[in-house]
């Protein structure tokens, strides 16, 4: 599981060295150069699943996705003993589109929110989302990086309105910032397939079940550039009167399962997670001074369905992913929750000569 983490480790690292020592070539423009120079033995090498229960496509295939999902976003900061004083923050984006692409051991992806705003509720602010991931993966273990923002909420709770004739408070100068590293371990690799769920490289050709193992590590912010609490509830948040900003660090152990029921093409798919997280928070000022430190355990519960049909080069699923974050501080308990449902659309074919050829010059040898 370590050995794609090492090799790049060792890519950035021997490239600055080389760069130093070797004016004439920089290897680190020349990945293939550098393995050949500095680790001349490594073959990274992967066994095959049962090909009874999973299908595994052409190493020369690639993969094109199109996701269109509706999200639902919120974020909920409610005061000890005072629940009618909470900040309830909400998105208001109709739709995001989004785009993958998967060669091999390789998937990137992006989503933004693109379609105009029709039908907003009535004093909502408009929300931006856009996302960006990229993984690495193999039938054992997948190894994900993703980036997420979402600009302009609305309070809807009416205690924090300004105006007592409106029942909500447009935030359009609130932000939500996420980076995510997590990696997932499948167990029953052999015979289950976690990737066919997810990202498609994979077909369970047979219905099978499998426990999964997620390790992540979390980065949430959420930033204004004024005070992220209203005149009303200041007083109920004891000495937070003055937050602009929240920043939020967790690692949480996630024991799951897995399983897919396959009928011909079709199938259902559902896995789910409940772990325990360690969770420290970091609230500032307007002065960037920081005016509360804390840390606690964060409770979550994590996972996704997908309803959806496949064959060997097209497939389509209706799917509906959730994950839910709650942590109890010492003057509020804080809820955050993402949930997405839409469908996924993907073809498979031959890869261009260039990814190829890129992809070749660019990873470890058998990768």
């Amino acid at each position: 599981m370590w050995k794609p983490i090492i090799c790049l480790a060792f890519l950035w690292m021997h490239a600055v060295l080389a760069y130093a020592q070797e004016k004439k070539e920089n290897v680190f423009l020349h990945p293939d150069k550098f393995y050949q120079k500095y680790l001349p033995n490594l073959r990274i090498k992967y066994k095959p699943a049962d090909s009874n229960y999973i299908k595994a496509y052409p190493k020369s295939y690639m993969i094109v996705s199109l996701h269109v999902l509706a999200p639902k976003i919120y974020v909920d900061m409610v005061p000890v003993q005072a629940s009618f004083a909470a900040s309830k923050f909400r998105t208001n984006t109709n739709t995001i589109t989004g785009l993958s692409f998967s060669y091999r051991h390789i998937t990137a992806g992006f989503a933004l929110s693109l379609l105009p705003p029709i039908g907003d509720p009535p004093d909502h602010a408009r929300s931006y989302y856009r996302t960006a991931t990229i993984k690495y993966k193999s039938p054992i273990y997948i190894l994900t990086f993703r980036f997420m923002k979402i600009k302009g909420v609305t309070d809807v709770n009416a205690f924090n309105s300004p105006d007592p004739l409106k029942g909500s408070t447009p935030r359009t100068d609130v932000n939500i910032k996420e980076y995510e590293f997590e990696g997932i371990y499948n167990f029953n690799w052999k015979r289950y397939s976690y990737l066919s769920t997810i990202d498609y490289t994979e077909s369970q050709i047979r219905s099978h079940a499998g426990f999964l193992l997620k390790v992540g590590i979390y980065n949430q912010q959420i930033y204004s550039d004024t005070n992220l609490l209203s005149m009303q509830q200041r007083t109920y948040f004891e000495d937070l009167t003055d937050m602009t900003k929240m920043i939020s660090y967790y690692v949480k152990v996630s024991p799951g399962v897995g399983g897919k029921l396959v009928v011909k093409h079709f199938y259902i798919s559902l896995s789910v997670f409940s772990p325990v997280g360690l969770y420290t928070n970091r609230l500032y000022a307007s002065d960037e001074q920081r005016i509360k430190a804390e840390t606690s355990l964060l409770w979550t519960l994590d996972g996704s369905v997908n309803i959806g049909y496949q064959s060997d080069r097209f497939y389509a699923a209706a799917r509906c992913d959730l994950d839910s974050r709650t942590t109890g501080l010492h003057n509020m308990d804080l809820t955050s929750v993402y949930n997405y449902i839409g469908i996924d659309i993907g073809y498979r074919f031959k890869a261009p000569q260039f990814i190829k050829k890129f992809y070749r010059k660019t990873m470890p040898p058998g990768m």
